[in-house]
C-alpha cells in the first residue's frame, strides 16, 4: 500500500480523491482551484453557471480544428472514509477513483507539457451526475470544439459510440377494490401491478441484441453491450392502496425505462398495456451516438477512425461499445459536434470499492497524445 506517488498523474488523481465534490452538492470550486495550479503556465477559462459548480477550461495549444478533451470533478454520494485514497495491487481505490477522477488524470498526463499541433482544450466540468446542464453542456455554450472525446471509464480498447433513449413512465395499473376478508386479492391493483412487473423486466432482459450487427459493419470492429442488456424495465416506485384491510384499487409504478436507439418504443410499450393499464410518458431523455443523431456521418465516421487508429497503433484491438447508461456526449453531439466516450478502465462505479487500475490511466493518456498527433497531420 502508498499513499503518494512520482507520478504526476497519480499525484493529481490521489489529491482530487481528497477533495470531496460528492453530488449533492457537488461543489467543485476547490478542485478546479488544485487543478488550475497544475496548469499554471497555461492560458485558463472558469465558468460557473451556478455558486460553488465551477468549470475549468485549459487552453493547451491552437490550431485550424479544435479537440476537446473532456471529464467530470462531481462523484456520487459516499461515506466520508472513501476520500482517502487507497493505492494496492496496482488499482487506486476511493470515490471518484474510476468515475471520474481517473480520468481526469489520465488528461492531465497526457497534456501537463504536450503541446500538439492542432487545437486542444481540456475541461473538466461539474455536474454530470445529475445531467451536465450546469457542466459540459454550459461550457459548451461558452467555448468551440470541433471534435469532444468524453473520458468515462470504459478502457482503453473501448470507444463509447452511442447511448440509450431514457423514458421516465408512470404505469398505471386498475383493478377491484373490497375488504381482504371478502373481496379476490388476485383482481386487486397491487397483485395484478406485481404481475406485471416481473413480465416486464423478463421482457425487456430478452430482448434479441442481433440488431448490432448494422453497427458492426458500419464501424468495421466487434461492437459490445456495456451493461445488462439492450433495454431494461425498473419499477423504480411503486404506489398504491388506502388502508391494511382494503384492497388497491389503482396502482402506480414509476418505472426508468431504458433501450437502445434502434429499438421501436412504440412495439416494446405495446407490451405493458392492457385493458387494466394505462401508461403515461413523464419525460424523454432522445437518443445520442454515431448513426442514431444528427451529426454528420462522414464527420463521425472519420473521427471514429482517427480514434480507432490510435488505439490499434499500441497494439490493441478497438471495439465500438453502446450503453443503456447516459453521460456528457449528448451535450456534444446535440451541438452537431461528434463525440465519442474513451477513458482508463476500471471497475465497481458508484459502488464503495471502486478503483481504476493504474496502468490503464497511462495507457489512456498515450492514446490520447496520439489522437491529437493524427488529428493535426489532416488539419
Amino acid at each position: 500500500m502508498r499513499s503518494q506517488s512520482s507520478s504526476i498523474a497519480l499525484r493529481v488523481l490521489e489529491e482530487l480523491i481528497k477533495i470531496d465534490t460528492r453530488n449533492p452538492p457537488g461543489r467543485t470550486s476547490e478542485a478546479v482551484d488544485f487543478l488550475e495550479n497544475v496548469f499554471s503556465s497555461y492560458e485558463t477559462r472558469v465558468y460557473e453557471a451556478e455558486e460553488g459548480k465551477e468549470n475549468l477550461v485549459v487552453e493547451i495549444s491552437k490550431g485550424k480544428k479544435t479537440l476537446m478533451f473532456n471529464s467530470h470533478l462531481d462523484t456520487v454520494p459516499a461515506k466520508g472514509i472513501l476520500l482517502n485514497p487507497v493505492f494496492v495491487d496496482g488499482k487506486v481505490y476511493g470515490r471518484g477513483s474510476c468515475d471520474a477522477k481517473g480520468c481526469v488524470a489520465a488528461i492531465v498526463e497526457a497534456f501537463l507539457n504536450f503541446e500538439p499541433e492542432v487545437g486542444v482544450k481540456l475541461s473538466f466540468t461539474a455536474d454530470e451526475e445529475v445531467g451536465g446542464k450546469l457542466g459540459l453542456d454550459y461550457v459548451l455554450e461558452k467555448e468551440r470544439a470541433d471534435y469532444v472525446i468524453v473520458s468515462e471509464p470504459f478502457g482503453s480498447d473501448s470507444i463509447g459510440v452511442a447511448q440509450a433513449k431514457v423514458y421516465s413512465v408512470d404505469v398505471i395499473v386498475k383493478g377491484s377494490s373490497g375488504h381482504t376478508a371478502s373481496a379476490d386479492v388476485k383482481r386487486g391493483a397491487i397483485y395484478k401491478a406485481s404481475k406485471l412487473i416481473v413480465s416486464a423486466v423478463d421482457f425487456f432482459s430478452s430482448i434479441d441484441r442481433r440488431d448490432l450487427e448494422s453497427l458492426q459493419k458500419l464501424l468495421e470492429v466487434p461492437v459490445e453491450i456495456r451493461g445488462r442488456g439492450v433495454a431494461a424495465f425498473n419499477p423504480a416506485i411503486i404506489e398504491g392502496g388506502v388502508k391494511r384491510n382494503v384492497v388497491a384499487e389503482k396502482c402506480v409504478i414509476k418505472a426508468d425505462v431504458r433501450m437502445m436507439p434502434w429499438i421501436s418504443e412504440e412495439e416494446i410499450f405495446s407490451k405493458l398495456i392492457d385493458k387494466d393499464v394505462e401508461l403515461i410518458v413523464q419525460g424523454v431523455l432522445k437518443p445520442y451516438g454515431i448513426s442514431f443523431d444528427g451529426v454528420d456521418l462522414n464527420e463521425d465516421l472519420k473521427f471514429f477512425e482517427i480514434i480507432k487508429s490510435s488505439i490499434a497503433s499500441f497494439g490493441l484491438k478497438p471495439k465500438a461499445t453502446v450503453s443503456l447508461g447516459v453521460g456528457d456526449i449528448r451535450h456534444a453531439r446535440k451541438r452537431g459536434i461528434p463525440a465519442f466516450y474513451l477513458g482508463p478502465k476500471g471497475e465497481n462505479l458508484h459502488a464503495d470499492d471502486e478503483f481504476v487500475y493504474i496502468d490503464e490511466i497511462f495507457r489512456v493518456a498515450k492514446i490520447y497524445r496520439k489522437i491529437a498527433e493524427k488529428l493535426a497531420e489532416i488539419t
